[in-house]
């Protein structure tokens, strides 16, 4: 059935005229979680976050409720990034590399990968926005995971978020809970280096601000004089 047309530019071009909160329902079903946490699997995510972002600016602009612009634009981000084919050998890199990574809890790896419960959300959970600040979201899966994560007899997985402190802040953060699962090591890897990136932005907001109330002091010996 035909429907408005409600193509995007991958440049951040604004929707066209047509699209209508009823329109973003025609783009089909689509978890913002299994998008989010495919993406990033990728290493697409943090190019294509802003994009994320600017569709569902654009959607509620045209009248959309911040929950179908979300769902349009994650249907959207499904549409234009859609899995990345298989290697040619089939897959035996891939294995290899699954073969290589740190068990979640520093003992045995989930059996065949499986993770149960990550996306049973608790009923009394709100809204959950497609993703929040990073710091913010790292917080939350360092807080929490231990409370969260159990391993069954079969060796999978098992979260339990009805454990959480808190409800997750985002769908992005139940991902990196979902990293920090099927590779503990590789998620310590991002806090190290987001943190080391934070504490550099710190001390240059430091230094803007000292040097700001240097001028700001020069500035005020001179109209004293």
């Amino acid at each position: 059935m035909d429907g408005p047309d409600t193509t995007v530019r991958v440049d951040g071009a604004p929707l066209s005229s047509g699209v209508s909160a009823a329109g973003a329902t025609d783009t089909g079903e689509v978890n913002p979680l299994t998008v989010t946490k495919r993406l990033q699997r990728d290493g697409r995510w943090p190019e294509i976050e802003p994009l994320k972002n600017q569709l569902i600016k654009d959607a509620r602009k045209q009248g959309m409720s911040k929950a179908d612009a979300q769902a349009w634009a994650y249907s959207e981000i499904d549409r234009l990034y859609p899995p990345e084919p298989e290697p040619a050998n089939g897959g035996i890199a891939a294995s290899a590399a699954d073969k290589s990574e740190e068990p979640a809890n520093g003992g045995s790896k989930p059996a065949d990968g499986q993770i149960q419960g990550l996306a049973t959300i608790p009923d009394d959970w709100p809204a959950l926005p497609g993703s929040v600040s990073m710091a913010v979201e790292l917080a939350w899966v360092q807080a929490n995971r231990l409370r969260l994560v159990s391993t069954a007899a079969s060796g999978a997985q098992v979260v339990d978020l009805l454990q959480a402190l808190t409800p997750a802040p985002s769908w992005s953060a139940l991902s990196w809970l979902e990293t920090s699962i099927r590779s503990y090591a590789k998620f310590v890897d991002v806090c190290a280096k987001y943190s080391s990136g934070s504490d550099d932005e710190a001390e240059h907001v430091r230094r803007e601000r000292l040097a700001l109330r240097e001028i700001t002091d020069l500035l005020a010996e001179m109209h004293a004089d």
